[in-house]
């Protein structure tokens, strides 16, 4: 990353804020649909189904998970999205006591809303892509790398992917997946900066709306023990006989197959060795096992061989930034602290 006139190797950890942060909204028929975090999904998701309209498939989908909460798995308060699709995901395995509807059999391992809920997700996430306007936060950001620079993110929206190909971003040496690059249809423009931004990798670690595997939405372990068969350019519809390989927000997480092995060993090896970390928009929620555990294991390795991160940059709100200077244990040298991606952008990097 440059800053200033100096580069850092810098390795950047990406959560749904930075999304939120680097486009503010998308207008759809009259409605500002933003980027869903974890806390208000089902708000965002209200937006888009009303600019859809009530007899949209959209809305449609929405109401049936809406109906489930209200009808078979009761639910205090407006679930986060988290907490929705674990307890859809739950429920799926025990229809005898969450029926699935009233006249319909009960049947294990599948459940409608499930479904309903990867298809909205996926909706709002491409036509957030498509629409955002240029240049977004990500842009900036994009114009700012090298080709020393990590960027690990924990998203499955392409915003920042489609910034990075504007640049010159090769998709097929950048995302750092297993097995040939044949399967890769996404490959980049010219760019004046293709130099810089080139060899940037990018590593997905909960997948990607534009990574694809053979299966089908009853059987979602295809996504934990599968690799990408097929990754295209942003896309608003599914590959017949395809998923979209994003791990669902479940409070487990299984990661079984070697290509998420080499994802998550590559982003701890980027964040063992930068000399500039850069967390952005990324909450650290307690049940998210695999990020705490890989973040632990990273300041221990600092700690262990005396390598303190030159310089840690917060960005996020206040509570989230605690959580990251606890977690790291002050294995660094200096930090700043911003609220939000456009003050990082404008203080940090002049842009």
């Amino acid at each position: 990353m440059i800053m200033g006139k100096t580069e850092y190797r810098t390795a950047f950890l990406l959560g749904a804020g930075a999304t939120r942060g680097a486009v503010k909204h998308v207008l759809v028929k009259q409605k500002r649909v933003k980027a869903p975090l974890n806390g208000d999904f089902f708000r965002v998701a209200g937006t888009y189904a009303r600019a859809e309209g009530s007899k949209s498939p959209t809305a449609k989908r929405l109401n049936r998970i809406e109906r489930a909460f209200e009808d078979e798995i009761p639910f205090d308060r407006v679930p986060t999205m988290e907490e929705a699709f674990s307890l859809l995901y739950t429920a799926k395995d025990l229809p005898e006591i969450y029926k699935t509807g009233p006249g319909r059999r009960p049947v294990a391992v599948f459940r409608q809303e499930i479904e309903d809920f990867l298809r909205r997700t996926s909706s709002i996430l491409t036509i957030l892509d498509r629409r955002a306007p240029w240049p977004t936060g990500y842009d900036r950001l994009a114009g700012k790398l090298s080709g020393r620079d990590v960027v690990i993110t924990l998203n499955y929206d392409t915003m920042l992917d489609s910034a990075l190909v504007r640049k010159g971003w090769d998709p097929r040496k950048g995302y750092r997946v297993s097995g040939g690059s044949s399967k890769i249809k996404w490959l980049p423009g010219p760019a004046e900066e293709a130099a810089d931004v080139a060899n940037v990798s990018l590593l997905k670690l909960h997948g990607s709306e534009n990574w694809f595997v053979r299966g089908s939405y009853s059987d979602l372990g295809k996504v934990f023990d599968s690799k990408p068969v097929r990754i295209t350019r942003p896309r608003g519809s599914d590959i017949a006989g395809h998923i979209r390989q994003i791990v669902p927000p479940l409070y487990g997480k299984l990661f079984r197959h070697a290509h998420w092995r080499k994802l998550w060993s590559e982003a701890f090896e980027a964040l063992c060795s930068a000399e500039v970390i850069v967390i952005v928009g990324c909450s650290l929620i307690d049940t998210d096992f695999h990020l705490r555990a890989l973040v632990g294991r990273v300041a221990r390795y600092r700690k262990k061989t005396d390598r303190r991160i030159k310089r840690l940059i917060l960005v996020g709100d206040v509570k989230a930034r605690r959580k990251w200077r606890r977690a790291l244990r002050a294995r660094f040298v200096s930090q700043s602290e911003h609220k939000t991606l456009e003050g990082f952008l404008k203080k940090e990097l002049g842009v």
